[in-house]
């Protein structure tokens, strides 16, 4: 991890206690502070099990990404937003305990990935290893980055989208003349 100025906008990766989450991204919203939370929506359910609605919830619990600068998500998180907690990690020297933050480029990846729908199966064919850091080319997931898997039990591959230590998201199953290996 990276150190990065104090006054530097990035995406800061805040814990959030009791599935606050929605609540949080709300007031920070009301504030004019740029955050996200990722969400799914998935079947309500009544008490047999049958389905009655939809519902929309956070993906990953008690997690929640801000974009702007450290002094001044700490100066809200002490104001107005107390139950905020900036998630920490190492430095590069894995001495200091620093906030962690995501680059630009992985968290727009990500957050296109959660929020797009659909795509085709990839062909099986196409000449890529698991593990293999791969670039979309075309279609609703243009321009994303993440690691070429094949997805346990099932005959599709997918470009995951990691965030370290908090989320992983996998592409819908894709084309593979929409796949460009990256040699980095």
């Amino acid at each position: 991890m990276n150190k990065i100025e104090k006054n530097a906008i990035a995406w800061y990766v805040l814990r959030v206690t009791y599935q606050r989450e929605i609540a949080a991204s709300e007031q920070l919203t009301e504030l004019g502070i740029e955050n996200y939370v990722p969400t799914i929506r998935s079947k309500r359910r009544n008490e047999k099990g049958m389905a009655i609605g939809w519902k929309t919830e956070p993906l990953v619990h008690n997690y929640i990404f801000v974009h702007d600068s450290y002094s001044k998500i700490l100066t809200i998180k002490h104001g107005k937003l107390e139950y905020l907690r900036f998630m920490m990690g190492k430095d590069d020297e894995g001495v200091n305990s620093v906030p962690q933050y995501v680059p630009d480029k992985q968290m727009d990846d990500f957050m296109k990935v959660v929020r797009t729908m659909g795509s085709k199966p990839l062909d099986p064919n196409i000449d890529l290893r698991k593990g293999d850091k791969v670039r979309i080319l075309t279609g609703p997931f243009e321009g994303v980055e993440g690691i070429y898997i094949k997805m346990p039990n099932r005959h599709e591959k997918r470009v995951v989208v990691k965030i370290e230590g908090i989320a992983a998201v996998a592409t819908v199953a894709l084309n593979a003349e929409d796949v460009e290996k990256l040699d980095y």
